[in-house]
């Protein structure tokens, strides 16, 4: 699949998510792209433009232009987040090799489905399917003609693509770990740092590490706003062995504490889990999110974890973001 065409695609889904016209996308896979992607542009002065304008303007045409532009970069930039979007925007026909699939899709009064997304036919839906209607319409053309391909990443033994150009493995120095933890500019409006980052080296387990806490005064519970407060821990091991053993010895420590919960978290990384937990020093509850991206091991601390169920959007888009830092780091 073209890249201009995973672009609109993934448009259509980011404009489906604020305006509200999409329903589902997988199951909640839409939420998922759009956060991800979100994550991604915030990671530079030129994505945050694009989606602030996105956000203010989500059937403007030229917003969508301006969007659809930069996502396209960065897909043609990072053949990793190609991969992601083409497995998640064709889902289910993944597995659709050399043909063009298009499945489930229904027509009813109120909504339409093409595939895994679903759009409803509100005026906001409408200025989304106005968006992708050409592309579709060409695709399936050429499918009755039998002269499209849908290419995908090949991942069988034969296959001559280079896995670690989609997803480099390697351990990264002090001065590289404290590029993965994210900076004001990455987090989201209203979050403040708290205190400076700190980073060193683990001479015992030559394991490097960096650390940065943030705060915002945004929750407001009614009567009064309360602070929250997000930690990012992030180490680099000399190998994605030895970071997995680091994940699976503090997922143990966390599920062990007062209370613990699993919660879900999107498809994030090698390995991730995501946990709630009774913090006794301050009284509140605490969401812990472990990821694994190769060598790299993301530790996000959430607390407290506020009344308003909105929370857990902001902690998924947190986590995204700093799993997408820390792929993004490896890849340079």
């Amino acid at each position: 699949m073209e890249t201009s065409e995973l672009a609109t695609m993934a448009v259509a889904v980011m404009t489906a998510t604020v305006t509200g016209a999409a329903t589902a996308v997988g199951q909640s896979a839409g939420t998922a792209i759009a956060d991800a992607l979100h994550a991604r542009l915030a990671l530079t002065e030129r994505g945050r433009a694009a989606l602030d304008t996105l956000n203010q303007a989500p059937e403007d045409p030229a917003a969508q232009d301006t969007a659809r532009s930069v996502v396209q970069a960065e897909i043609e930039a990072d053949p990793v987040l190609r991969r992601q979007l083409q497995l998640q925007l064709t889902a289910p026909g993944t597995n659709a090799t050399g043909s063009l699939l298009i499945t489930g899709s229904q027509v009813s009064r109120s909504s339409i489905a093409l595939g895994p997304l679903t759009i409803n036919k509100t005026p906001g839906g409408r200025a989304v399917i106005a968006s992708v209607a050409t592309l579709l319409l060409a695709l399936v053309a050429l499918a009755l003609y039998g002269g499209t391909r849908l290419i995908m990443a090949d991942d069988s033994p034969g296959s001559s693509q280079d896995d670690s150009a989609r997803h480099a493995v390697r351990a990264l120095n002090v001065s590289e770990v404290k590029q993965v933890v994210p900076d004001l500019t990455s987090m989201p409006s209203g979050w403040a740092r708290s205190g400076s980052l700190t980073a060193g080296k683990d001479e015992e387990g030559g394991c490097s590490g960096a650390q940065a806490r943030f705060n915002t005064n945004n929750w407001n519970d009614g009567t009064s706003t309360r602070t929250v407060w997000a930690e990012f821990t992030v180490w680099s091991c000399a190998s994605a062995a030895l970071t997995a053993k680091g994940f699976e010895e503090t997922r143990s420590g966390v599920a062990n504490n007062n209370k613990a919960r699993e919660i879900s978290l999107p498809e994030l990384g090698d390995q991730r889990a995501a946990i709630t937990h009774y913090n006794i020093d301050v009284d509140e509850t605490t969401a812990v999110a472990l990821l694994r991206v190769g060598t790299v091991l993301v530790e996000l601390e959430y607390q407290p974890v506020p009344d308003d169920s909105g929370w857990s959007r902001e902690f998924e888009q947190l986590a995204s973001m700093a799993a997408a830092r820390a792929q993004q780091v490896q890849n340079a």
